[in-house]
């Protein structure tokens, strides 16, 4: 196969029959193993600490204990997880957290902010079942 040499190919760096024979079945399969890429795997630390870890080895960590003004002022900052969770790094006082998170690519900044605020969603929701208030 062809070697990458920045973002743009030489015509004779690539074989132009990748083009041709590319199908949904390649396209599928490609897609599948770039979400795996960028999948951020994550562990919940004494209960309280989301800690992410992104494809590049770094790791970020979130509270898991909010409180509802925090959950307010994120939430009036806009409607994307993402910048939700950039602001609540910012809230915390984490601005090492925010430029780590920053620096990664954007669908793994999504699938963390997502699984963050899952994990949040389930704890609550585990502790509401332990008072029989949960759905």
């Amino acid at each position: 196969m062809a070697t990458k040499k920045g973002l743009v190919w030489d015509s004779d760096e690539i074989d132009p029959a990748l083009f041709d024979t590319w199908d949904e079945a390649k396209e599928e399969a490609a897609i599948a193993e770039a979400a795996e890429a960028m999948d951020v795997k994550y562990i919940i630390i004494e209960g309280r600490i989301f800690a992410g870890r992104f494809p590049d080895g770094t790791v970020v960590k979130a509270p898991l204990t909010v409180t509802l003004d925090q959950i307010d002022a994120v939430s009036q900052v806009s409607d994307s997880e993402v910048d939700q969770v950039k602001e609540l790094f910012k809230m915390i006082g984490d601005d090492e957290a925010v430029a780590a998170f920053e620096k990664q690519n954007i669908a793994s900044t999504i699938i963390y902010a997502v699984k963050f605020f899952d994990a949040l969603k389930r704890v609550t929701n585990s502790a509401l079942g332990k008072l029989g208030l949960a759905n």
